[in-house]
């Protein structure tokens, strides 16, 4: 693999103060949490970091500080957590680096600690402004806390502040979602992510959730909210002012590579390139194993602690290309319409207002508003 390219960082803090139900990520509620686990996360993250640091890039574009919940980890044993990364990169003015956050775990001295230490940027998961809504998703949480937190991180210094904010939840009406879009704005917030929230059908939720129309209705009103706020629609769940787009995660959409550490963290080299010339195209993927007590176990034996790796197939890098550009509003070029089918299916969509030209870039196209609703279906409609 090759040595010191790879720009963007990734670490997984896995703690919570308590576990939502509606999480697919890897985390862990203070009642799974055992009183020396986060000694052992300590060690095991140094000792990845002694491992696979020489791959970073000697300085680092985005750092993104996720979870479980980064702010409930201390700003010492943060900074004691990630101090072996500087023996192998290191941050420069421009480095866009993220911390998430929930509104339970933040306060005033802690914030401008993580300021000191580099962190510019501040992602919270707000997820609703209704008390009936919070507790319905299992948030620990109240409103009134989620503003205070608000108040708090700006109060520190923070200017480039990210919030999450769920629809189409239970119980959420399109009035509802709209003064929940309104109190947040009227902070000076420089970025939102609004996530459909999606459960499996064995949920005990699942069959409440609002019908289609109804989702999609959530999802237009955000959309016509947030441009008239001055917000671009540059992602299908992300708004941002003109450039506070996400650098971090605009890597993974544009396949740029990314090195994650911590347990369940995944990561991509995109330079990567087979030895044995086969069907296989470039670039490789791996995940770090999920369960702490074994990520921790396999590092401690001096072993990596990586699950599973594969190399991306010609096939597996054309669909993921498909996937990735119609995420975002920069969409694709015309050129990749190369079948008839895939034409043809393209002036279908057009007609039905799902796909546009491109306003500002000559001979691309992209997804509309409604079309970034539908998206898996357009992905699997032009991709073929």
């Amino acid at each position: 693999m090759k040595p010191g390219h790879i720009p963007s960082l990734y670490a997984h803090f896995p703690f919570c103060e308590s576990k939502c139900h509606y999480c697919d990520f890897y985390s862990l509620g203070r009642e799974k949490t055992q009183a020396g686990d986060p000694a052992t996360f300590e060690k095991a993250l140094r000792a990845e970091i002694e491992r696979s640091g020489h791959l970073l890039a000697p300085k680092l574009d985005t750092i993104f500080l996720g979870g479980g919940t980064p702010s409930m980890t201390p700003p010492d044993q943060m900074a004691h957590a990630l101090e072996p990364l500087w023996k192998f990169t290191s941050v420069t003015p421009q480095t866009e680096w993220t911390m998430e956050a929930n509104p339970s775990s933040v306060n005033l001295e802690s914030l401008r600690e993580y300021r000191r230490q580099g962190v510019n940027r501040i992602s919270m998961g707000v997820q609703a402004l209704r008390d009936d809504l919070l507790l319905k998703l299992g948030r620990v949480h109240s409103r009134d806390a989620a503003l205070q937190s608000l108040e708090t991180i700006f109060e520190s210094g923070f200017d480039n502040v990210s919030v999450d904010l769920l629809c189409g939840v239970p119980g959420q009406s399109i009035e509802t979602l709209e003064e929940a879009l309104a109190r947040l704005t009227a902070f000076p917030i420089t970025h939102l992510s609004c996530y459909l929230l999606t459960l499996p059908k064995t949920h005990r939720m699942f069959r409440d959730l609002p019908d289609e129309d109804e989702q999609l209705s959530h999802l237009l009103l955000i959309d016509r909210w947030m441009r008239e706020q001055g917000f671009i629609h540059y992602e299908i769940s992300n708004f941002a002012k003109p450039g506070r787009q996400a650098r971090h995660n605009l890597t993974y959409w544009k396949g740029g590579s990314y090195l994650g550490i911590g347990p369940s963290a995944h990561s991509f080299d995109s330079e990567f390139e087979p030895t044995v010339k086969s069907e296989s195209g470039h670039g490789k993927r791996w995940k770090n194993f999920s369960p702490l007590h074994k990520y921790a176990s396999e590092l401690a034996a001096g072993r990596e602690a990586i699950e599973w790796t594969e190399v991306l197939t010609s096939a597996q890098t054309d669909l993921e290309r498909w996937m990735l550009a119609l995420r975002l509003d920069e969409g694709f070029p015309e050129e990749w319409l190369k079948s008839s089918g895939q034409k043809s299916r393209a002036a279908a969509l057009e007609k039905e207002g799902l796909l546009e030209a491109h306003p500002e870039r000559m001979a691309y196209k992209r997804l509309t508003a409604r079309g970034f609703a539908l998206s898996d279906q357009m992905i699997a409609s032009l991709s073929g």
